[in-house]
């Protein structure tokens, strides 16, 4: 296309004579330029979706927080709960030491062979962390969800599709609903 409006333009030709010309030579080459540059793309997502996938996002965060204030100082570890007066590598009594936001305490000698970390947490969060890029490694492999052609052809009647958007609607309405009563119980936890 670039070869094309340089032959038909001169050195001396202003922006505004170079687009006209381009507009020229696309209109008649089929939209060349046009099909290059314009969006074609629909989006996939309706404002209507962006708000319900934003609250419910939202509420999962408040609930998750909600739940790591719960057991703020306790250990997160079923495994290995905090002791509350020994030191959680050793099992001595913890005289002098550290006791951290999770709950385990250690002894600075403990603390610093443990490479002044949580080992019982970490390990922990390292299970989760784990089983969650598993459960994604999974849904990647299923591949992406492709409509067939003849999917792509069938026509939702209208009643059929005003009743999907009323339910769209109601589903959208009950998790704002819950969204605004979480965050307004913030102050309570």
């Amino acid at each position: 296309m670039h070869s094309k409006i340089r032959s038909h333009t001169s050195i001396n030709s202003s922006v505004d004579n170079i687009i006209k010309q381009a507009y020229v030579i696309d209109a008649r080459n089929h939209c060349e330029l046009k099909d290059t540059f314009e969006k074609t793309k629909a989006y996939p997502y309706k404002p209507s979706s962006l708000k319900l996938l934003t609250d419910k996002t939202a509420l999962f965060l408040l609930d998750y927080f909600q739940e790591i204030f719960k057991n703020q100082g306790k250990s997160y570890s079923a495994n290995i709960p905090p002791s509350p007066d020994a030191c959680d590598h050793c099992r001595k009594k913890l005289d002098d030491g550290e006791v951290l936001i999770c709950g385990h305490g250690y002894h600075f000698e403990c603390y610093q062979m443990m490479e002044y970390g949580c080992r019982h947490c970490e390990e922990y969060y390292k299970r989760g962390i784990y089983s969650n890029v598993n459960s994604f490694l999974e849904r990647l492999e299923r591949g992406p969800n492709v409509l067939t052609s003849e999917e792509k052809d069938e026509e939702v009647p209208v009643e059929e599709n005003e009743t999907v958007e009323e339910i769209e609607t109601n589903k959208s309405h009950e998790i704002h609903t819950k969204f605004l009563n979480a965050l307004n119980s913030v102050n309570t936890w």
